[in-house]
């Protein structure tokens, strides 16, 4: 079992003036406390040695801090000639006062204030050694050039020798070889990964750099917390620092881990983590090293199990209030909140340091200098030109992820890419990085590059090669898409929003995967939801995540696919509670979901459907055969998307457009169409077979498929029931 012992603490008090003092421990003369108690001063000498010394196995350190029993003083005093240059300084003399302890083995001497020891045989020769001593460490920090160098060494009132006693606990035989195992084996380099960077990895950040390095050196609150939004150089910052720790002259290893690797690696046979966890932090423990964990949110996500409420960040949270573990992390604005909200008073074990966008004009000297970095030695270059389109497209297409992290990335994938150029330097121009982007994101060049123009009668016919009978909704999408193209629209929202209204059947849901089709090159970039399966508010919560551990269906699609169409089907079945996202989404152009993470959603086009007043308009009619009205029915449903929707909603969408329900004559193209489809089926393409439909069948499909209710749906039918089935 383990036991208690005592050893002697010894601290030499030197007085000033005006009641002012500082104590110096015996075998530590780099440790200064300036005003504080001499019992606070044994007390936290004993916690450092309980912790290096004992609780590390390095029982052999501990004869260091033994000292004998008695000492006594005296005064010494030195002469120095005048300067050889006879003006200088004048002859002078010096008076010290020394320390010393008489033993079998000899005599040691020490003199305080100039952290001085010695060793003699016997009394006698004390004196005359410290005096060769004083003389060589006059020389070796050059003294003599300057008086000022020369009254340091005397400048106080008096010198005390204080002592007392520190008591220890020495470890248990079972202790002491547990602690042999883990000095063995390690679980830091198991868990972390210890940071060396040889060349410069961040830019521009010289004025943050000497915060963060100023305030690692903090010694009563060493840890960090780095916030700002993703892709700022938070963890770039990092690196740096790394980069240039000589330069900045700060002590021990960085490691670097994430929470994930943290729980893999430290989670025992039994499944369980927590004894390894204190392992690992006893070894960061009394030393210099610095864990650096990427992102302190997913401390407090990682570690809990049945029986067990505790996370990683409740486990480290004594380790880090009482220093004894160093951490740099880093967070997010929107995460930082969420911290707060989980754990109060956790972040007040750290300094926090807030890393801000850099302006434009530094932004882009950043990004230039990191991808030259890129291209060194691929013989490729960069111009400013090309930079500048980069920086231009992330912030109209992608404004919330973070600069200059999200263009570099974007440049170092163009770079890495590209072959290896022999001989000539090939040098990137604007025109690249745009063909580069749409080929990333499906846009067509023309809706991107400002210089090529947009022929607006081929897209309108494009579209009405697609979708029949709609003329003025596709006129109303066109329309959209040229101001688009123009940039004429609002920055830091959907790149466009629609709301289709009409009957079913007539064409809402083909336009928007034309759309996709046309806009991000394949109609699969199209994620639809039927916002009949989020009727109830629980259903409704599922689109941001239900809870903190689960993802949300909507943000977590648009995170995957983030240039898309996104397809709110029957809008009006939704529960109320979806459009107070809504109307963040089309008013910000961005979401924040239940873990607190933020999504993008500037690269979307958003669509809405609904059947709103289409049962009203057909109840207020005899029959739909007669002609219809374009403007009656466009101006009906208008009124009943008013009377539906929250005003603040309604006038964040960009065009609401009601379809006009499909006539005879327009059936007969889409019968085409759906034959055409019919003829691409697995069961047909694939055989030895060439399928040819008579005229006249086409005509009786479109007579018999028309119904003016269910538009094209029920000609699908119709064809299914008496085409395919037979």
């Amino acid at each position: 079992m383990a036991f208690k012992i005592t050893i002697p603490f010894y601290a030499f008090k030197i007085n000033f003036q005006a009641d002012t003092h500082l104590f110096i421990p015996m075998t530590d003369k780099e440790v200064l406390r300036i005003g504080q108690s001499f019992e606070i001063l044994t007390g936290k000498y004993a916690e450092i040695v309980q912790r290096q010394v004992f609780d590390k196995g390095k029982f052999r350190q501990l004869l260091d801090e033994y000292r004998p029993s008695e000492f006594s003083s005296d005064t010494l005093e030195i002469n120095f000639p005048a300067a050889k240059d006879g003006f200088s300084y004048p002859a002078f003399s010096l008076s010290f006062d020394f320390f010393y302890s008489e033993s079998n083995q000899g005599v040691k001497g020490i003199i305080p204030t100039l952290g001085i020891e010695t060793f003699a045989a016997s009394k006698g020769d004390i004196p005359k050694q410290l005096q060769e001593i004083i003389r060589i460490e006059f020389t070796r920090k050059k003294r003599l050039s300057a008086m000022q160098q020369v009254i340091t060494t005397i400048w106080y009132d008096a010198i005390e020798l204080w002592s007392d006693e520190m008591e220890l606990r020495a470890p248990s035989p079972a202790e002491i070889e547990e602690i042999q195992r883990t000095t063995a084996n390690p679980l830091l380099p198991k868990a972390a990964q210890a940071l060396e960077l040889n060349k410069q990895v961040a830019y521009g950040m010289e004025a943050t750099m000497e915060q963060l390095a100023k305030a690692l050196k903090n010694q009563f609150n060493g840890s960090l917390l780095l916030v700002g939004p993703s892709g700022v150089g938070k963890t770039a910052l990092v690196w740096e620092l790394v980069h240039q720790q000589k330069k900045l002259q700060i002590k021990g290893q960085v490691w670097e881990t994430t929470a994930s690797t943290l729980i893999k690696e430290l989670t025992g046979d039994t499944g369980a983590w927590e004894n390894n966890m204190a392992l690992f932090c006893a070894e960061l423990k009394g030393s210099d090293h610095i864990l650096f964990v990427r992102n302190l949110m997913e401390l407090f996500e990682v570690g809990q199990y049945a029986g067990n409420s505790v996370s990683l960040a409740d486990f480290m949270r004594n380790y880090i209030a009482q220093g004894e573990v160093v951490i740099i992390s880093e967070c997010t604005e929107e995460e930082l909140a969420r911290i707060e909200l989980k754990s109060s008073n956790f972040l007040s074990f750290f300094q926090i340091i807030r890393i801000q966008q850099p302006p434009e004009k530094q932004l882009e000297s950043i990004i230039l200098q990191k991808v030259r970095d890129i291209a060194d030695g691929r013989s490729l270059q960069i111009s400013e030109a090309a930079i500048q389109e980069v920086i231009r497209l992330h912030n109209r297409f992608v404004p919330y992820a973070g600069m200059p992290g999200r263009p570099i990335r974007f440049l170092e994938s163009m770079l890495l890419n590209k072959k290896n150029w022999l001989g000539a330097t090939h040098r990137i121009d604007r025109s690249e990085v745009i063909q580069y982007f749409c080929t990333e994101t499906g846009m067509p060049v023309f809706m991107v590059d400002p210089t090529v123009q947009m022929n607006i009668v081929k897209v309108r016919n494009e579209f009405h090669s697609n979708v029949f009978g709609q003329g003025k909704a596709v006129d109303s999408v066109v329309n959209v898409l040229a101001s688009v193209k123009t940039a004429l629209t609002r920055a830091g929202k959907p790149i466009a929003s629609f709301l289709f209204v009409g009957p079913t059947g007539v064409g809402k849901t083909e336009l928007a995967k034309v759309l996709a089709q046309f806009m991000f090159g394949n109609r699969q970039r199209m994620i639809r939801f039927d916002m009949s399966e989020f009727s109830d508010p629980f259903t409704a919560m599922r689109l941001i995540g239900s809870d903190y551990f689960s993802d949300g269906l909507l943000t977590s699609a648009v995170r995957r696919e983030p240039f898309c169409v996104l397809l709110f089907d029957e809008i009006e079945k939704a529960h109320p509670s979806f459009y107070d996202l809504l109307l963040q989404i089309l008013s910000e152009g961005r979401l924040t979901d239940n873990q607190g993470k933020l999504v993008n959603f500037c690269s979307t086009i958003i669509i809405m459907t609904s059947n709103i007043g289409a049962s009203a308009l057909q109840n207020s009619r005899i029959g739909w055969n007669n002609e219809i009205n374009a403007k009656e029915v466009s101006d009906h449903f208008l009124h009943a998307v008013q009377k539906h929707f929250r005003p603040e909603l309604f006038n964040r969408i960009d065009e609401v457009i009601a379809f006009d329900p499909l006539d005879a004559f327009t059936i007969r193209f889409v019968v085409e169409r759906e034959l055409a489809l019919l003829k691409q089926r697995e069961g047909i393409r694939y055989r030895r077979m060439d399928l040819q439909i008579k005229d006249s069948v086409l005509d009786y499909l479109g007579e018999n498929g028309y119904h003016p209710r269910y538009g094209a749906r029920f000609l699908q039918r119709v064809i299914r029931e008496q085409l395919v089935i037979p």
